[in-house]
């Protein structure tokens, strides 16, 4: 059975003040409604935009890194990005802490910081 969650963080949308949802151990950065309105079941709230823009933010190399993802040569990846918590803490949905990045950076990010230690990688 999952572990019984005493506090929910925030939702990471702008503008969106509710608890994220959770199904045992598993938690989103997003609140049910907001969950269910990126993928188009209904619209967002009044006032909420989402904090997803289908692009990865380390396209300025911020990360020590270039991104590899070329947008203009495959737009097919634009929206093919994942929710990276710089602190490893995924209860921590403050907005400072939260960034969006293509799966590529993702990975290389979390093996460059040590997320996978003791998990499948080691740090090299």
């Amino acid at each position: 059975m999952g572990q019984v969650l005493n506090f929910r963080p925030q939702c990471i949308n702008y503008g969106c003040h509710r608890a994220v949802a959770h199904s045992g151990a598993r938690v989103r950065p997003v609140c049910g409604h907001c969950h269910k309105a990126g993928y188009g079941a209904h619209a967002y709230s009044f006032g909420v935009m989402p904090f997803r823009t289908g692009r990865c933010t380390n396209d300025n190399s911020q990360l020590g890194f270039p991104c590899p993802t070329n947008y203009k040569r495959a737009p097919w990846a634009v929206g093919v990005t994942e929710i990276d918590h710089i602190d490893g803490n995924h209860m921590n949905n403050v907005l400072s802490n939260v960034m969006e990045l293509c799966p590529m950076c993702h990975k290389k990010k979390g093996m460059m910081s040590g997320d996978y230690v003791g998990f499948r990688y080691a740090r090299g």
